[in-house]
């Protein structure tokens, strides 16, 4: 079976509210910046956001609360993570926009920035989130995941101590199941890892645990309660049916995600969890005059916002937007391989042609635009 290793290392246990990384893609905008400028911006956004914060329901992960060097401390993790995430590149101390950072711009470029309450996400950043800490990091959410269903008292403490074994068993399950060898001592050299230098495991993972119970609360798929003096944690009915959508490896109580998944199921199954619409609609189940109206919409918004000189935009990029809009704005539910194949055929809207040009290499692949 072709499975990955999907894990960030989160620099500060306080990366915790996702809105922040919508707000550093706002602040790059189209204009690479360094990191000093980066930081003061994000302290200066963050300190107007003093009202936000008191009205939101969880008040931890927010620079300004902290003492001088905290903040810039907070910030640069911010940052750091929004690297991790895949949504912003660094090189020379300077950032800028990648490919998958300028869809989740686009679509924050749709929306006004003085929402009630700036810490709340949208729906589209609700499932873009999920997709990309799912492609980035889902062998540890995952875990924690698991945990949550299988620990009978899953408070913050419990969740710590129970990690490294969780996460082990994790790892010996992928071995079990991986048919390719590098993956195979890739997840061996975390093995070895996890188990001899882990001297203090609880305090590992009280840099682990928190980020991803924050994140998870973000996204809407997990409640928390006071007992006394902890904490804990309950995935609400939309995690509980999120997770249902997982494969499982051959430990039945671990799951896992594929590449496989991500192109032909991702944003078929998890939309309509993460949207509450009573009138979805399967890509494979309208008809050609319909797929064409759709598109006719959001294409010329992709090709406006991903095009740089010749008339061709990345095709993932392309494709992921779609996805995007069309169940956001339309209820139309649609994947990543499905708008691909769609568009190996060209297709004729209003005055131009559309046509998906493959290539073995994922990022030469180009959605390409021509006068009909």
């Amino acid at each position: 079976m072709k499975i990955s290793y999907r894990e960030i290392v989160v620099s500060s246990s306080l990366v915790r509210r996702l809105r922040y990384l919508s707000q550093i893609l706002r602040l790059v905008g189209e204009r690479p910046l360094n990191e000093d400028i980066f930081v003061s911006k994000l302290k200066d956004w963050s300190n107007t956001q003093a009202n936000s914060l008191e009205n939101y329901k969880y008040h931890t992960g927010t620079i300004h609360s902290l003492e001088k060097k905290g903040m810039t401390l907070l910030s640069t993790s911010y940052l750091d993570l929004t690297v991790k995430f895949g949504l912003l590149s660094k090189i020379s101390n300077v950032y800028q926009l990648t490919r998958i950072g300028r869809v989740l711009l686009s679509l924050l470029n749709d929306k006004p920035n003085n929402e009630l309450n700036s810490l709340y996400l949208d729906h589209d950043e609700r499932i873009f989130y999920i997709y990309q800490i799912l492609q980035q990091d889902a062998d540890t959410l995952l875990t924690i995941v698991n945990m949550l269903q299988s620990l009978e008292n899953p408070s913050l403490k419990n969740l710590q101590k129970n990690f490294q074994q969780a996460f082990l068993d994790r790892l010996k399950a992928k071995i079990s199941t991986s048919s390719q060898g590098h993956i195979v001592n890739r997840l061996h050299d975390r093995q070895v890892e996890v188990t001899t230098e882990w001297k203090k495991p609880e305090g590992y993972a009280a840099y682990i645990i928190p980020p991803r119970l924050h994140w998870l609360l973000d996204l809407g798929l997990l409640d928390l309660r006071k007992e006394k003096n902890s904490f804990i944690y309950q995935l609400t009915e939309t995690g509980q049916n999120l997770t249902k959508t997982f494969q499982k490896l051959k430990n039945p109580n671990i799951s896992d995600v594929t590449d496989a998944w991500f192109s032909a199921q991702f944003f078929s199954d998890i939309s309509p969890l993460m949207i509450s619409a009573p009138d979805f609609r399967q890509w494979q189940d309208v008809d050609d005059e319909v797929r064409r109206e759709a598109c006719k919409q959001y294409l010329p918004i992709a090709f406006n916002e991903f095009r740089r000189s010749i008339p061709k935009i990345p095709l993932t990029q392309g494709a992921m937007y779609l996805c995007i809009r069309l169940v956001t704005q339309l209820h139309i539910l649609t994947n990543l391989g499905d708008l691909i194949q769609w568009f190996q055929e060209p297709r004729t809207l209003e005055n131009y042609k559309y046509e998906a040009k493959i290539s073995a290499r994922e990022n030469e692949s180009y959605l390409v635009r021509r006068h009909a």
